[in-house]
């Protein structure tokens, strides 16, 4: 008897102590697992800060980066400005040269200084003409002056189907000044006396002009270049003609004594920077 109670004793006993052990390690391994599952979750804390720092570090290089750029580009925009500025500007350096191809119509004023008029010329209107022409715009020792040769038609009507033109060459001696107005747009004032040399005139029986027409002329031109060596313009000009008397010689029916010329201009053209 005492030996079947001990034996029991014995097997609950190994069996407590199997049960205490197996429940040890279950508990060590759940603190293990717990460790690495810390150990991962610290990990994946650590990887992800250090990618929000690398991050953060990126775009902080990243918009000095741009701003270096920025700056070098707008002084870089600055310094070819500048330089466009000097090949196009008229007064810029010791010799530029500006070339204007120019193309427009004109309202010819002329007014008659006449005794015993029987042709009506004292009552005389208007005419519009074509004009065409080539101006050189170029700086000599810092003084900005322009000239050329411009073909125009000027003339009169005294109603009905009474008209008369005359068809002139004026080569302009102008003093010019220009300002820029923002980064393509220039505008060009200009004035100066000019000598017109007559080349045709319609035959009438009352007077017949002189060949040369001594006047002063005014422009107002506006420039647009589309880059460094060309661009459009549109201008005006007026002609005060007739400074010098126009009359070469006149009828005895209608005595011309004098003839003044007022014309104005609007025009289009192309110009050119050599």
């Amino acid at each position: 008897m005492y030996n079947t109670i001990k034996l029991f004793t014995g097997r609950i006993f190994t069996g407590w102590i199997f049960t205490r052990r197996i429940f040890t390690n279950c508990f060590i391994i759940v603190l293990m697992l717990v460790a690495v599952n810390a150990a991962q979750l610290q990990a994946q804390n650590d990887s992800l800060h250090k990618s929000y720092s690398d991050t953060v570090n990126y775009t902080k290089m990243r918009d000095s980066l741009m701003k270096v750029y920025s700056q070098q580009s707008k002084d870089y925009e600055k310094m070819m400005n500048k330089q466009e500025t000097k090949q196009r500007g008229l007064g810029s350096s010791f010799f530029g040269l500006n070339l204007d191809v120019i193309f427009g119509v004109g309202i010819s004023n002329t007014q008659f200084d006449v005794n015993g008029d029987t042709a009506g010329l004292s009552n005389a209107n208007s005419k519009t003409g074509p004009m065409v022409g080539v101006n050189v715009n170029f700086n000599l020792l810092g003084i900005a002056l322009g000239t050329g040769f411009n073909y125009s038609s000027k003339g009169f009507s005294t109603g009905g189907s009474g008209q008369e033109s005359a068809n002139y060459i004026n080569i302009p001696l102008m003093f010019a000044f220009n300002f820029d107005v923002g980064k393509k747009v220039q505008v060009d004032l200009a004035a100066g006396p000019y000598v017109g040399i007559l080349l045709s005139q319609e035959k009438n029986q009352y007077y017949q002009l002189s060949n040369i027409d001594l006047g002063i002329v005014a422009t107002v031109q506006g420039n647009y270049f589309f880059n460094r060596f060309w661009g459009a313009l549109l201008g005006v000009k007026y002609e005060h003609g007739g400074l010098n008397n126009m009359i070469e010689n006149s009828s005895a029916g209608s005595y011309v004594s004098s003839v003044k010329a007022r014309n104005w201009f609007i025009y289009s053209g192309i110009k050119f920077v050599l």
